[in-house]
């Protein structure tokens, strides 16, 4: 991480909703997507189908993925 930066990854306390709108206001903010969980799995460590990531595709972090592609 690079000195005087913000992490790259932000906790946010658990939200119960509608993940569309949750994800909308994620990129609105410009976040890099969001990583959530099925309600009635439990946590568990490693790999998990669980659990699922959705990107912003106008994210910088996601564009520059794309580059060099």
């Amino acid at each position: 991480m690079r000195k005087g930066t913000d992490a790259g990854v932000q906790f946010n306390e658990h939200i119960d909703g509608d993940g569309a709108t949750v994800f909308a206001h994620a990129c609105k903010l410009g976040f890099e997507g969001i990583v959530s969980k099925h309600r009635g799995h439990p946590y568990r460590s490693g790999p998990s189908k669980s659990w699922i990531k959705v990107k912003n595709p106008t994210a910088p972090a996601v564009l520059r993925f794309e580059e060099r592609t």
